[in-house]
């Protein structure tokens, strides 16, 4: 699936709107923002979606994941509708996204590089990927901001 038109979905003040946002607990937020879980829609009218996880993710991400998935739940709207609930397309793209970094391995190497970081330090050996490095710390700073 191509979605070449989603830029004027979440570009500029629009990526602000409640169609763009989920509430999740701090640990959901960051499993989900890492891609390690995703939403598949179960039943658009009813905005139910199953919660997914790709299944030989490590044991420390199954450990944080209560309950085990696959989770089925609908999510809460508000009873006249004043609030837009999450776009099924947006989600729809995450998955996507998830899917790809797991089945290609870039999640994991992305995450090494992350790691990495954290480190803060440089091989003896020469093997940290330095330039990398540099990149995604630039890149941490400098992300773009819509106001």
């Amino acid at each position: 699936m191509f979605d070449v038109d989603v830029a004027s979905v979440i570009g500029g003040p629009l990526i602000d709107r409640p169609r763009n946002a989920l509430t999740l607990t701090r640990d959901w937020h960051g499993l989900f923002g890492n891609f390690n879980v995703y939403f598949e829609l179960v039943d658009k009218d009813t905005h139910t979606y199953q919660i997914k996880r790709h299944e030989d993710y490590p044991h420390w991400l199954r450990q944080k994941l209560e309950p085990d998935l696959p989770e089925t739940r609908s999510l809460f709207l508000t009873p006249d509708r004043t609030i837009e609930p999450p776009l099924p397309r947006l989600l729809a793209i995450h998955r996507a996204i998830s899917h790809i970094l797991y089945l290609s391995g870039a999640g994991e190497y992305i995450d090494k590089i992350y790691r990495d970081m954290d480190e803060n330090s440089v091989r003896e050996d020469g093997s940290t990927p330095l330039g990398s490095l540099v990149t995604a710390a630039i890149s941490q700073k400098h992300l773009p901001v819509y106001t």
